[in-house]
């Protein structure tokens, strides 16, 4: 069980930081002669050193951390790979693999909000209810079926993992993210992925990338976590005399 706790300063300014941080990389300041990907490719990891270091919980520092590197190698396959989107430049900026430590690290902290667990049961149910018309909806009205795929891998993602309930709100950060830098034309999605489907920019289904790069996290997490046991502290090892 997770300890009830205070929200950390970072969640109450996630709205604001993201909007600022992403209409600095728009094409609106690009067109009237700034190029604020510039900026942001600093701001964005300092924020970020400011969240971990100020950070309450151990564990969501090192999830953190954990994040930058494996969003990083995922960016440049869905990216610059496999061009699922593309950014304004084509390539990955510096800021980005930031930003998604940024996401998770205030998305999960609603796991510390009184009475979270207890009502898990029913926060799951009623979040599942709501992705899945979601999905079927933007299927049904815009015909992307992207989002009907990545949905259902979102849903194996979900029922895979044994913490269910992060995922039932982390999908609200990854969208504001989303809406927020299609809009101003920091990235796009392609039209026809993979040649035959079809998807809105942004597709609702994206938020199964946060999932999966969450499980990859915790995975290299318990390696880690693991390792560092097994090797223990450095003062208690013996040594030899």
């Amino acid at each position: 069980m997770i300890e009830a706790k205070p929200f950390h300063w970072s969640f109450y300014a996630f709205i604001p930081v993201t909007v600022l941080m992403l209409f600095l990389d728009s094409k609106w300041v690009l067109a009237h002669g700034l190029n604020g990907q510039m900026l942001d490719n600093i701001l964005v990891p300092l924020y970020g050193y400011a969240m971990v270091r100020t950070m309450p919980d151990e564990r969501l520092k090192k999830i953190m951390l954990l994040t930058v590197p494996v969003s990083a190698v995922g960016e440049v396959i869905l990216s610059m790979g496999i061009e699922l989107y593309t950014y304004k430049f084509a390539y990955v900026p510096i800021y980005v693999p930031f930003g998604h430590a940024i996401v998770i690290g205030s998305g999960f902290q609603l796991l510390w909000r009184t009475g979270v667990h207890d009502r898990a049961s029913d926060i799951i149910r009623r979040f599942l209810i709501f992705y899945a018309v979601l999905f079927l909806g933007v299927f049904w009205v815009f015909g992307d079926s992207f989002t009907v795929l990545l949905g259902l891998l979102f849903f194996l993602g979900v029922f895979a993992m044994k913490q269910r309930v992060i995922y039932m709100f982390m999908p609200i950060f990854v969208l504001f993210v989303e809406f927020v830098g299609t809009a101003f034309g920091c990235w796009s999605w392609a039209p026809n992925p993979f040649g035959f489907l079809s998807t809105t920019n942004p597709p609702m289904g994206s938020i199964m990338f946060y999932v999966y790069l969450d499980m990859i996290v915790m995975a290299l997490g318990s390696i880690w976590a693991a390792g560092w046991m097994k090797r223990g502290p450095v003062w208690l090892k013996p040594t030899n005399r």
